[in-house]
């Protein structure tokens, strides 16, 4: 063979070398495909069953808590909620309306008491009353210059009743007989007035040696006004006087309860009487 057919031996060599590198490349990237495929082919599996189990988990986890919580609240309420103690009747019978008429207990309790509140000193009778005194002076305390005179003064004496005492202990309703009570305090003497321009004198009597008029000096005007106050107060300040005070204070009650008590109920009696 001529020298110039002859293959070249470093050629050679060097397609034998690549030829291998070739062939070593194929077989690594194949088995790196290999396990590319088995990466994505087998590890999704295992990323997808961990995922919902981590679900499955949250989902029990959060029905735990919600089960708790609702077990808890009405304790975490009350331990949050101030205490607060009412206090109620045993009854409710009293506060609930009659199933007939409409109306309860409260309703007159309400009315009454708010007309009453500002009545403490309601007047339920004014008595006249006239007191007569007399007055003498004498010289040297003796008979013969003695001068006298009988003084008579009016007054007026006035009773009230403390309604603003009043209370829903005072008040009371029979639905039966339609029948509504309430009770009152007892009328007194509040005061006594004098009527100053309506007091009388008479004329003068003098003794045989008497002459002049009666003179009173201020300190003995005073006690005068005073004596004549304190017998009016002990002419009304009877037991009799009392008792005709407290028939007063039951008619004229019942005169101011009777329009509030007929606007919530005509057909409601009223009955004013004394604490028994």
């Amino acid at each position: 063979m001529p020298e110039n057919n002859r293959p070249d031996a470093e050629r050679l060599r060097d397609e034998a070398r690549s030829s291998a590198v070739r062939e070593e490349a194929a077989r690594k990237s194949s088995r790196a495909q290999d396990r590319e495929i088995e990466r994505y082919d087998r590890k999704p599996r295992g990323r997808f069953h961990l995922h919902h189990l981590k679900w499955i988990f949250r989902g029990v986890v959060l029905i735990a808590v919600l089960i708790a919580v609702l077990f808890l609240l009405p304790r975490i309420k009350g331990l949050l909620a101030p205490d607060i103690q009412i206090d109620v009747p045993d009854s409710f019978s009293a506060l609930l309306p009659d199933e007939k008429m409409g109306y309860n207990k409260i309703d007159f309790s309400n009315a009454i008491l708010g007309e009453s509140r500002t009545k403490s000193d309601f007047v339920v009778l004014e008595q006249d009353v006239s007191v007569t005194t007399r007055v003498s002076q004498a010289l040297a305390n003796l008979a013969l210059f003695e001068k006298s005179q009988i003084i008579t003064s009016y007054g007026t004496g006035v009773y009230t009743v403390d309604l603003s005492k009043l209370s829903e202990e005072d008040i009371s309703l029979d639905h039966e007989l339609n029948l509504l009570t309430i009770a009152i305090p007892h009328s007194a003497l509040a005061y006594v007035t004098v009527d100053v321009e309506k007091t009388e004198f008479e004329e003068t009597k003098k003794a045989l040696f008497a002459f002049g008029d009666i003179k009173l000096t201020n300190e003995q005007l005073n006690l005068l006004e005073q004596n004549i106050q304190d017998a009016m107060q002990t002419q009304l300040d009877t037991p009799e006087m009392l008792a005709k005070s407290d028939v007063q204070a039951l008619a004229q009650v019942r005169k101011l309860f009777e329009p509030i008590v007929q606007s919530v109920a005509p057909e409601i009696v009223l009955s004013i009487e004394f604490p028994q």
